[in-house]
């Protein structure tokens, strides 16, 4: 059996590539940080729809009078 050379894989595609890099192009970069930004965005709104979630009963209980 034959040994290969020591690498890493593309995180995004699977490409190998050099120990020392993370993306194989800036193609796969961009697609990563596009990918992370969307993620964000989606923590940030499920999180925001949670704290609705649990304040708006609390006003709407409150006595107006």
């Amino acid at each position: 059996m034959t040994k290969a050379a020591s690498h890493k894989h593309c995180i995004v595609c699977g490409k190998t590539i050099e120990e020392t890099e993370t993306f194989c192009d800036e193609v796969c970069e961009s697609k990563y940080k596009s990918a992370q930004r969307r993620q964000t965005l989606f923590f940030l709104v499920f999180i925001g729809l949670l704290i609705l979630m649990l304040i708006v009963p609390v006003i709407l209980k409150t006595p107006q009078g």
